[in-house]
């Protein structure tokens, strides 16, 4: 999956999930596993999570693409990210705006600060922070999803992994059932 997507297209749940799963890859480039997202929305003092592994693979899989409200706010404290992110329509697509959206009290202040303001004046804000994120040596472009960690979006050493033809499965069946 790509890190940016093309904005005529909204990202569904399971590309979301990818998304940001892709950012929580551990050092050796492994992923986060339903099991382990089912894990990490276990609260303190409780037996069991918020969400079983079960749900949380059918939502990455994208089997299941309409979850509650309550499992929305599970899956994103479980992936550290704002829940509006895991809402559909292409206005939360951008992980990176809701992301400073929610840590940042002064960023919501400065949006607030543009109500009522006219186009161009907001377009000359723009113009001004891509000028402070220069003089700061920051990227004038911030993409909308950040990318993933350098070096663990790497593919892994290994033998690859090829699917079988129906026919071939068959025959594998065939053979284990008979004992070949």
């Amino acid at each position: 999956m790509a890190d940016t997507h093309d904005d005529a297209q909204p990202l569904g749940l399971s590309a979301k999930l990818l998304a940001l799963l892709r950012l929580r890859r551990d050092a050796d480039g492994f992923m986060p596993s339903a099991r382990d997202v089912s894990e990490a929305t276990r609260q303190e003092g409780r037996r069991k999570p918020d969400l079983s592994h079960g749900q949380c693979n059918s939502l990455m899989n994208g089997t299941s693409s309409n979850p509650t409200t309550a499992t929305v706010a599970a899956l994103a404290q479980a992936l550290g990210a704002p829940a509006a992110f895991l809402l559909p329509g292409p206005e939360w697509d951008d992980l990176t705006a809701l992301t400073v959206y929610a840590e940042r009290p002064e960023a919501r202040q400065a949006l607030r600060l543009m109500q009522g303001l006219e186009v161009q004046d907001i377009l000359e804000i723009s113009k001004k922070l891509r000028e402070m994120r220069r003089r700061a040596g920051l990227s004038e472009d911030v993409p909308p999803i950040p990318p993933p960690p350098p070096g663990v979006d790497q593919p892994r050493e290994g033998r690859p992994r090829r699917r079988l033809s129906t026919e071939e499965a068959a025959e594998r069946a065939a053979d284990y059932l008979e004992g070949r």
